[in-house]
C-alpha cells in the first residue's frame, strides 16, 4: 500500500480507542459461494448432507434466520467488506471498486491486525492486476482466483485457443510484491482450490498465534459456484449429488479451520462468522435450494437476499440463541470494528451497517436494523421493513418482471411472497417510499461512486 493511501485511510477513520492489542480478538469471516439457506444442517438441509462443523457454529453461538445481503456476487463482497450498500461504491462486476473503498482489512490494519483472503476476490474488476487486487484494499496476502469459479471451465471449452486466449489461473501475492500465478485454474484445480485455502488460511493463523498478532482471516470459500465439483476426497460420495458433495466438502474445510483454531489455543477470543453471498444458483444442473424462500440469486425474492448466518464468538457471544431479527451483511463491518474495540469506521461517507454486537451479546433483544434496501444494478428493486417486504419492481426470476410490478407481502404469514395484498394495506406505499426517499437524501449530500470510475477517485466537495 503506498504512502498516499495509507493517509487517505488515516484521514478517512477515526482515532483507535486504547486497548491493548493482545487483547483484540481474532475474526474469521467464511464467505460461501452461491450457497442457498436450505443446504446448511442448522436451516434444514433439504439434501440430508451433515454440516456438522457449521452447525457447530451456531449452536456455540448464534443462528440468523433474517440475514440479508446484495443480490450478486460482486456487489455482495463490496457491502460486505465495506459496510456500504453496493450502489454507493459503484461497485460493478467488470470493474470491481475503487480505491478510495475502506474495507474491514484496511480498517483494522492501524490496529496492528495482520489480514489475508484466500479463496475469491471478484472486487477487482477485469483489469484486477493494474492496482485493485486485496493487497491494494488492505490484505497483507492472498491466495487464490481474482475473478469467479465458471472461469475453471474456459480450457475445456470448444472454442479455447490459447494462442489467443488468456488461460485462467490461480494467482498469489504478498504485500511488497507482485501477483503471480501459482497455477491453471481449469476443472481439476477447481476441485480443490478450496482445500488448499483452507490450509493457507491455517498456516497464516499459525503465524500471527505465534507472533502474538491479532488476525482477520477472510477466507471467501468458492463453493458450491457453479461447476460445482467437489474435492477428489467427497466427489460422489453422498449420494446427494454434486450439491451435496460440494456441501460435504465446504463443511469438512470448515472444520479444518475451526480445528486448527481449538489447536492453536484461540478458539475463545476468535470472532467466527459463517455466512453465504447470496441466495443458491437457478441453472441445471447445479440448481440450489433456498430452503422454505421463493428465488434464486440474481433476484431480490427472500430465496436471492436471505441466506445462512451463524457466528459464534465463546469469550462474548451466548450459546444456542436463533433470531429472526433482520440482519444485514452491511452490519458486519461496524460490528467487527466494535468487536475490535475501536472507533474505526470511516466517517467521511455514508456507513449503512449497524453496529449488532450487544445483540450477538444478547444485551438486547433488537438487532438494531427495522429494515433493508435491495438494487438490482441501479434500480430499487424492493425494500423489507419488519415482517413486510414491497416490490417496486417484481421479478421472481433474474432479469424477468411481472405484473402489477407493484406489491407487497407478509413474509411471515407469506414466506414465498404468493399472496399481494398491497390493495388492502393502503398506509404501506407512503412508509416504504420515505424509506426510499431517506436513502436518496443521503445520495444528494453524498453522491455514490459512479459505476466503472478509475483509480483515483476523489468525491465532489460538498458546499
Amino acid at each position: 500500500m503506498n504512502p498516499r493511501r495509507i493517509l487517505l485511510l488515516l484521514a478517512a477513520t477515526a482515532v483507535p480507542l486504547a486497548a491493548q492489542p493482545g487483547q483484540r480478538p481474532n475474526i474469521v469471516l467464511m464467505f460461501p459461494d452461491n450457497l442457498g439457506w436450505g443446504e446448511v444442517g442448522a436451516y434444514g438441509a433439504v439434501r440430508g448432507v451433515p454440516t456438522p462443523n457449521i452447525d457447530s457454529i451456531a449452536a456455540q453461538g448464534i443462528r440468523l434466520d433474517n440475514f440479508n445481503v446484495e443480490f450478486s456476487c460482486t456487489v455482495s463482497r463490496a457491502a460486505l467488506l465495506t459496510g456500504r450498500y453496493a450502489i454507493r461504491s459503484g461497485a460493478t462486476q467488470p470493474a470491481g471498486i475503487t480505491l478510495w473503498e475502506v474495507t474491514i482489512a484496511e480498517a483494522l490494519k492501524p490496529l496492528g491486525y495482520a489480514s489475508a483472503l484466500f479463496g475469491k476476490w471478484h472486487l477487482g474488476g477485469s483489469n484486477w492486476i493494474k492496482g485493485r487486487t486485496p493487497i491494494d484494499q488492505g490484505f497483507d496476502e492472498w491466495y487464490g482466483i481474482p475473478n469467479t469459479s465458471n472461469e475453471a471451465q474456459t480450457t475445456t471449452s470448444p472454442n479455447f485457443n490459447p494462442a489467443t486466449m488468456e488461460t485462467p489461473h490461480i494467482w498469489e501475492q504478498k504485500v511488497g510484491g507482485p501477483a503471480t500465478k501459482a497455477k491453471i485454474f481449469d476443472l481439476e484445480s477447481r476441485r480443490t482450490l478450496d482445500r488448499e485455502a483452507a490450509l493457507k488460511s491455517v498456516d497464516f493463523m499459525e503465524r500471527q498465534v505465534r507472533a502474538r498478532r491479532p488476525f482477520f482471516l477472510f477466507y471467501p470459500i468458492t463453493q458450491v459456484h457453479f461447476p460445482t465439483l467437489a474435492h477428489p476426497d467427497f466427489a460422489g460420495k453422498t449420494g446427494a449429488g454434486d450439491i451435496g458433495d460440494a456441501m460435504a466438502d465446504v463443511d469438512h474445510n470448515v472444520g479444518i479451520v475451526l480445528s486448527a483454531l481449538r489447536r492453536l489455543g484461540v478458539e475463545r477470543n476468535t470472532m467466527v462468522l459463517w455466512c453465504t453471498d447470496n441466495g443458491p444458483e437457478g441453472r441445471r444442473p447445479w440448481r440450489g435450494s433456498s430452503g422454505p424462500w421463493r428465488g434464486f440469486y440474481n433476484s431480490v425474492m427472500e430465496g436471492g437476499i436471505r441466506t445462512p448466518c451463524v457466528i459464534r464468538w465463546p469469550a462474548r457471544i451466548p450459546r444456542g440463541q436463533v433470531s429472526n431479527e433482520i440482519v444485514h451483511e452491511l452490519d458486519l463491518f461496524p460490528t467487527i470494528a466494535a468487536a475490535a474495540g475501536a472507533d474505526i469506521v470511516p466517517k467521511d461517507r455514508p456507513i449503512d451497517g449497524v453496529n449488532i454486537l450487544p445483540f450477538l451479546e444478547g444485551k438486547r433483544t433488537e438487532s438494531g436494523r427495522e429494515h433493508a434496501l435491495y438494487f438490482t444494478g441501479t434500480q430499487v428493486r424492493a425494500v423489507k421493513w419488519k415482517d413486510w417486504k414491497f416490490h417496486y419492481a417484481f421479478m421472481p426470476e433474474p432479469r424477468v418482471t411481472e405484473p402489477p410490478l407493484m406489491r407487497l407481502f407478509n413474509l411471515r404469514s407469506d414466506p414465498r411472497e404468493e399472496s399481494d395484498i398491497k390493495d388492502i394495506n393502503p398506509w404501506a406505499i407512503g412508509l416504504f417510499d420515505k424509506l426510499v426517499t431517506d436513502f436518496k437524501a443521503s445520495v444528494e449530500r453524498f453522491p455514490n461512486v459512479p459505476a466503472n470510475t478509475p483509480d483515483p477517485y476523489t468525491p465532489p466537495r460538498r458546499p
